[in-house]
């Protein structure tokens, strides 16, 4: 009996015993071809662990893999660290901002909050302070009224801090809308063009924006959300590879208390924050104040963000 008559055609039978027997047999080779499929798969189960093995003996990579297997080397990282960052104008004579930085390694985040530069402490203003003793005496006096320890603070000069930033690159910052602005007195003069809409920005920009919305607009919100950003954006792979010679420019542009055994230390965390600056948590403290003073309701939600 025929099942074909040409190659590809099949043949069908006129007779009912005939495709019984035909269905039968075609039946058969099915059952034939199931059980060698299954016989065929639990061999190759025993003697490979996967089907790259048996195709390409263990020559197929995953990229995926490769990336989780990247991550896992990274070190261990724990603890908070909390800074003081300001700017003056290069003779000292104003503040332009002034803000607190947490880096928050048990959760890989970063903490802001923006600070009122007429604010008071004590019927003291920050410039008076920082008059008689710098960003050291401001430390101090923050940390008191605060309740948390400020382990650093950084101190900037504006030429000094456009030069340092400049050396870290640009940033992509969206601005809900045009800013066109010219301030600032005899040397301490500053401007600001800024188009709606999402832009690179380098470092007199900035430092620029940061002062605006300090100094003009007091939005402190703003201020928060850019300095998150800057850090997010800067610190990243290609600055942590050349984070030796950015760090000894950092010694030479700020007055600081950050030193070289500090940042051996932290080099661990640096390479985390570096390596992983997209998947970063951003948190924005807000500061309230009347008349100059800080309100009590804030003092106790800004101690909430940055108490360790």
């Amino acid at each position: 009996m025929k099942l074909f008559k040409n190659r590809g055609d099949i043949y069908i039978s006129k007779s009912g015993v005939n495709a019984t027997k035909q269905a039968k047999i075609l039946y058969t080779l099915l059952a034939i071809v199931v059980i060698f499929t299954v016989v065929f798969i639990v061999l190759l189960s025993q003697r490979y662990s996967s089907a790259a093995e048996f195709f390409a003996q263990g020559e197929i990579t995953s990229t995926s893999e490769g990336s989780t297997h990247f991550n896992d080397t990274l070190p261990q990282i724990s603890g908070k660290t909390n800074f003081l960052i300001l700017e003056t104008d290069d003779e000292e004579t104003q503040i332009h901002y002034i803000f607190l930085l947490q880096g928050d390694k048990d959760n890989l985040a970063y903490k802001a909050c923006a600070l009122p530069c007429n604010m008071k402490l004590d019927d003291k203003s920050l410039m008076d302070i920082y008059s008689q003793g710098g960003g050291a005496a401001l430390q101090k006096s923050l940390t008191e009224y605060f309740g948390f320890e400020i382990d650093y603070q950084i101190t900037f000069k504006t030429s000094a801090f456009v030069e340092f930033v400049n050396k870290l690159g640009t940033v992509v910052y969206n601005s809900n809308s045009e800013i066109r602005f010219s301030g600032g007195e005899d040397d301490d003069k500053y401007s600001l063009n800024i188009n709606q809409g999402e832009q690179k920005i380098n470092a007199r920009e900035i430092t620029n924006l940061l002062r605006f919305f300090s100094q003009e607009e007091q939005n402190y919100t703003a201020e928060n959300e850019l300095v998150l950003k800057t850090v997010t954006e800067l610190l990243n792979a290609e600055n942590y590879e050349k984070s030796e010679s950015l760090f000894r420019l950092f010694i030479k542009s700020s007055t600081t208390d950050i030193t070289v055994r500090d940042y051996e230390s932290g080099k661990n965390s640096l390479m985390v924050y570096c390596t992983k600056n997209t998947d970063i948590t951003v948190y924005s403290a807000l500061c309230e104040a009347e008349d100059n003073v800080i309100t009590q309701e804030s003092v106790k939600a800004i101690k909430g963000y940055f108490s360790k």
